[in-house]
């Protein structure tokens, strides 16, 4: 097996699939895939192993419930998919934004012909430490994308308007909402107010 396989494919080549959780379709059509995969890849024909790992990749996530795989307060908007700086502490003065950079997985596709629609909302929530809700404002951010790729990797970020608290220590509740599978997940990121 390559040294450059990400430990997902890798994984899922060296994994015999149970199929829990998944409908049985689902896991058939996905357990098919990476079997061709590791045939192909014992033929040496990697890029088909590579074409079926992803084919294989885009099922599972469109039936996995959505779940985040980052979520960091940044000092700048990502330059894409996992290149982002994480701030390097958590304090804001009062004349700044807070930036969130967070990667949503196991979101669904929608077909539309041959495309595919990603459509993500999110929201936020200013929480005290002891967990009440000081703001909360929904659809800060829509994520509306049309592919010829059932894509699995995402990045946003987000910026969040100017905040008036009082100094103190509160924590940011980030949800992304998928609108076609009408999931949530969210991360919380303890911040302090200056």
């Amino acid at each position: 097996m390559s040294r450059f396989l990400c430990p997902a494919i890798a994984f899922l080549l060296a994994a015999p699939i149970a199929g829990a959780g998944l409908p049985a379709r689902a896991a058939d059509d996905a357990a098919g895939l990476i079997d061709k995969a590791k045939t192909a890849l014992a033929a040496g024909r990697t890029t088909k192993a590579y074409l079926a790992l992803s084919n294989a990749l885009a099922e599972l996530a469109a039936r996995t419930p959505l779940f985040l795989t980052a979520g960091a307060l940044v000092q700048a908007p990502s330059r894409g998919y996992g290149q982002y700086d994480a701030r390097p502490h958590n304090a804001y003065t009062r004349n700044e934004r807070i930036q969130v950079y967070v990667e949503p997985a196991g979101f669904d596709h929608a077909r539309e012909g041959d495309l595919y629609r990603i459509s993500l909302v999110c929201d936020y929530a200013i929480l005290t430490t002891d967990g009440r809700t000081l703001t909360a404002d929904r659809a800060l951010k829509e994520v509306d994308i049309i592919s010829r790729q059932a894509n699995t990797e995402l990045g946003v970020d987000l910026l969040l308007p100017y905040l008036d608290l009082k100094p103190g220590s509160y924590v940011l509740e980030v949800i992304v909402r998928d609108k076609l599978a009408n999931d949530s997940a969210k991360v919380r990121l303890p911040f302090r107010a200056m």
